[in-house]
């Protein structure tokens, strides 16, 4: 798995998981379940995330992944295209505790292009799966110019991702940070993964995002929750532009 920080620039791409989801075929497929444990727990349903561990093996035994001897559980959301289809169907209605042995045919796996030098073509693939956890994933939060009053009264980090052009010209709000998000081409800025990291030090920190008009921060702060698994991430909604016409001051921009 990826770390966060360290990739934050790759925020915008698709999963960061090793395992991947591929198209089905159109060849019938039959996934097979055994349960090896039951559990106690809550059942996890499609949308929430599930924290396992797992061994994956080939049909010869082979093992070619293994979380627990990593020491390092999986965390996906369920029904996200961020998993293979045999564990999207096998993982659905287990409970917290319970532990299953997939048997996943190649139509619902890795088909007949394998996965590199690990997954060879037209491989059935064998999972020892336990669930360890559940719970509905974070959302982006958004607030409004009284919000971020109170967010910056309790001290809260606020982010203004605009560029030095847009901070000089309408000002900022007194109290941010200043870490521009996007360059001209919008991309996203190449000083903004070094910046943000000295900067949040926890996925559990809570952070508001601004811009002009709400749109890209509610972008960027989308990819932070869904891909990188921030937990307590907000926009100001309507951006700068909502909240001079609240009222609110601005202060002169100092780089």
């Amino acid at each position: 798995m990826l770390a966060p920080f360290r990739f934050l620039a790759l925020l915008l791409l698709a999963s960061f998981f090793t395992l991947t989801i591929l198209p089905a075929t159109s060849f019938a497929a039959e996934l097979e379940i055994e349960v090896l444990t039951p559990g106690n727990g809550l059942v996890v349903e499609t949308g929430m995330r599930a924290k396992v561990h797992y061994q994956g093996r080939l049909a010869d035994g082979k093992i070619f992944d293994d979380s627990r001897q990593r020491g390092n559980p999986f965390t996906f959301t369920l029904g996200d295209g961020q998993v293979i289809e045999g564990w999207e169907k096998g993982i659905v209605g287990m409970k917290v505790g319970e532990r299953r042995q997939l048997t996943i045919p190649p139509e619902l796996g890795y088909g007949l292009s394998g996965a590199g030098n690990v997954i060879p073509p037209g491989a059935t693939l064998i999972f020892d799966i336990e669930l360890l956890a559940i719970r509905w994933p974070p959302k982006l939060a958004k607030i409004d110019p009284d919000g971020l009053v109170t967010a910056l009264n309790e001290n809260q980090i606020i982010i203004d991702i605009r560029s030095v052009d847009a901070r000089k010209k309408t000002g900022v709000i007194e109290g941010a940070e200043m870490i521009t998000g996007f360059s001209g081409r919008g991309r996203l800025h190449p000083d903004f993964q070094r910046k943000f990291a000295t900067l949040i030090k926890s996925l559990n920190t809570p952070f508001i995002l601004y811009d002009e008009d709400g749109e890209a921060a509610a972008y960027l702060g989308e990819a932070m929750v869904k891909q990188l698994g921030f937990e307590y991430v907000s926009y100001l909604e309507d951006g700068i532009y909502g909240w001079q016409k609240s009222g609110k001051p601005l202060v002169a921009y100092q780089p």
